[in-house]
C-alpha cells in the first residue's frame, strides 16, 4: 500500500535530483510531470531515469507529456 507521506517525500527526492542535475528549478510542467504520479513502480522509474540521464534528456523526459499536447 502506498502511504501519502511516503509518495510525497519521494516526489520531492526527484524533484530535487533532477533539479540538480539540470542546475535549475523544474517548471511547473516538469514538476507536475512527477508529482502526478504516486504508485511506486512509477516514481522508482523516473527516479532511475533521472539519475542516469544527461540535462538534455531529462529535460525531453519531464517535458514528453506536455508535447504530445
Amino acid at each position: 500500500m502506498n502511504s501519502e507521506k511516503t509518495v510525497r517525500n519521494w516526489q520531492k527526492a526527484i524533484i530535487a535530483d533532477a533539479a540538480g542535475k539540470l542546475g535549475r528549478s523544474l517548471t511547473r510542467a516538469e514538476r507536475d510531470f512527477i508529482s502526478t504520479r504516486s504508485g511506486f513502480i512509477a516514481l522508482e522509474m523516473i527516479h532511475d531515469t533521472i539519475k542516469a540521464s544527461c540535462k538534455n534528456e531529462i529535460e525531453a523526459y519531464l517535458n514528453s507529456e506536455w508535447q504530445k499536447k
